[in-house]
């Protein structure tokens, strides 16, 4: 059990990597919509991309003797409340001929403090979710043989969705019952033969008549469900209201992001109920060799087959990556649990070199499983190979005697020949080295994480002045990230990097140098931002698998610190909303930002 719980530990420390290099696959296609919007405008066709994800509506209803009720939730497509969705409920015959419906009252929806106001509209109603997604009314006549047709139109977020829903007839009023996970199932490890799940049922008491016989939460049966519909188990209830599973997780879908349904199928005094929560399964990968590596020469690249597996069969996605002494010398994507690596390094002899080799995932439900350590056989130079070397040491002593001759060259700078540097992963300036006989400075914006030029990106020379705004020189990056100022030099200057989508940077001005800076997209620096927080927090925002916006939505709602849960939600639409993230929303969210302390869970 203990070298399973270190297993899982290091899994998480893999998957707040992967999170901090791919936030997600909606951020990817942002990107991706970014660099084609870019391409479109230099051939002067601008191409617009709009990405909205889909909503669903979970709804029930059911007659009573003075009336009926209907009442039910709107999640997305990650299972989070949609909050504030505007719903049109109508009513219609079996045929689908409309029917008025009669005059309603709101009510309160599964775990809501308070009710929604609604208003009618054209025979219908119109009301809009709570906080938590949910919406309930109640109507003030019978309507029996009829059916609830219940549309969400969508928005910026949001594809429309409509469902219709069967009024169910039943002789007596029936009693709410609300489900709920408890505790919630935010990740399952499909690497564990079994999970346990627990789903406590509640009976709102005041929905029944006065002098009816006490309802009984025992012995209530309970059904699970997945994404796909199947039925997963079931399980009654005990004299505490929750119903246990001991769920297989062999009957589970593959690794990636699913759905968890909780479902009541009611009877003749409780209304039907159900509940669905958003999942992760994750799985560890493993690496093995499907053969011995040939000889080659390492300057040549040394090709080295890898399966790429976990429990549940080939992993697709992810990259595999080879390093020597710590340092990349080779990387092969993973297409159904296969990868080529070449690796390229330089050996002075036949012998074995010691590789090692790592996952690194392209999805936060591949857990990088231990690093593969392997002896990869390198053949020495050839005879010719051997004879151009020696010529080419006596080459290099001659000049560097006839060096001593004559006077010294100016040195001449060759930025193209330089082997680039890897992205750091953060924003920030390195000296790439001096530039002779200058006294400004050279060099180039990119991306902190994919290395990609940055254009238009304007750098600031700012020193401390009484009047005026301090500006001394400015400069604006070309085509392919590179730059050129040429100022003074002042050692209480500070240099500024702005972008049109990139957060800001500022530090002091380095010496007249060779510049590489690297700068954060502002979708990465609100989501570093909310990851930063939620660690100082700790539980139960900082939870497993990553603390992404969804998940301390969700944390903050069960504590019910609804300004946590509304600046995560901010956050989220920001980070994996279609809208572009300005400087002025990156600042917002920066003030907006819970004070220490805000977190603390509710009494």
């Amino acid at each position: 059990m203990r070298d399973h719980d270190e297993r899982l530990a290091r899994g998480f420390r893999g998957v707040r990597g992967v999170m901090r290099r791919w936030p997600g696959a909606i951020l990817a296609t942002t990107a991706l919509a970014t660099a084609l919007s870019a391409h479109a405008q230099t051939r002067g066709a601008p191409l617009r991309i709009h990405v909205r994800g889909s909503a669903q509506i979970d709804a029930v209803a059911w007659t009573e003797p003075d009336g009926f009720v209907v009442r039910g939730s709107v999640v997305d497509d990650a299972r989070s409340a949609v909050a504030e969705a505007p719903l049109a409920i109508e009513g219609i015959t079996r045929s689908g001929a409309p029917v008025d419906l009669p005059p309603a009252e709101a009510c309160a929806a599964d775990g809501a403090d308070r009710v929604r106001e609604h208003r009618a509209s054209q025979g219908g109603y119109v009301i809009a979710t709570d906080e938590r997604g949910g919406f309930c009314l109640r109507g003030r006549a019978p309507l029996a043989d009829a059916t609830l047709r219940i549309r969400f139109a969508g928005g910026k977020l949001y594809e429309p969705v409509e469902v219709k829903i069967p009024i169910e007839t039943h002789a007596a009023p029936l009693a709410p019952v609300t489900l709920r996970f408890d505790p919630p199932v935010d990740a399952v490890d499909l690497d564990r033969p079994t999970v346990n799940v627990t789903v406590a049922l509640r009976i709102d008491r005041s929905g029944a008549l006065l002098g009816s016989a006490p309802f009984e939460r025992e012995r209530l049966t309970v059904a699970l469900e997945d994404e796909r519909g199947a039925k997963l188990a079931e399980a009654l209830t005990g004299g505490d209201g929750r119903a246990r599973f001991e769920l297989a997780t062999e009957g589970l879908d593959g690794a990636g992001q699913g759905v968890l349904r909780a479902r009541f199928d009611g009877n003749d005094q409780l209304a039907k109920a159900s509940v669905s929560e958003g999942v992760v399964r994750y799985a560890q990968v493993t690496l093995a060799l499907p053969h011995p590596v040939e000889p080659a020469r390492a300057e040549d690249g040394v090709p080295i087959d890898v399966d790429v597996r976990s429990s549940r069969g080939p992993v697709e996605g992810g990259v595999v990556e080879a390093l020597r002494a710590g340092e990349p010398v080779g990387a092969a994507p993973v297409s159904s649990g296969k990868a080529r690596v070449i690796a390229a390094f330089t050996a002075e002899r036949e012998g074995t070199v010691p590789i090692t080799l790592r996952y690194v995932p392209a999805a936060p439900w591949w857990i990088p499983g231990a690093e593969l350590a392997i002896d990869v056989p390198v053949a020495g130079p050839g005879v010719w190979r051997q004879i151009a070397l020696g010529a080419a040491v006596l080459a290099i002593a001659g000049w560097v005697l006839g060096g001593w001759r004559r006077a010294p060259k100016r040195a001449v700078e060759r930025a193209s020949d330089e082997k680039p540097a890897a992205p750091p992963g953060r924003a920030g300036v390195r000296i790439m080295g001096p530039l002779e006989d200058a006294t400004g400075w050279r060099g180039a914006v990119s991306d902190a994480h994919d290395g990609t030029p940055i254009a238009q990106a304007e750098l600031t020379i700012v020193v401390p002045a009484f009047e005026g705004s301090g500006v001394v020189a400015r400069a604006l990056t070309d085509d392919v990230g590179e730059f050129a100022i040429d100022a003074p030099y002042r050692s209480d200057a500070k240099l500024v990097v702005r972008a049109p989508t990139h957060s800001s940077y500022e530090q002091a001005l380095p010496a007249p140098s060779k510049l590489g800076i690297a700068l954060v997209t502002r979708r990465r620096a609100v989501l570093d931002r909310l990851v930063r927080w939620a660690r100082r927090q700790g539980a139960p925002f900082e939870g497993p698998p990553e603390p992404t916006p969804g998940h301390v939505r969700r944390a903050a709602s069960r504590a019910q610190q609804h300004e946590v849960e509304l600046w995560a939600s901010r956050i989220e639409h920001a980070a994996f909303g279609p809208d572009p993230v300005d400087e002025r929303v990156e600042q917002d969210l920066g003030a907006s930002e819970p004070k220490p302390g805000i977190s603390q869970l509710a009494p």
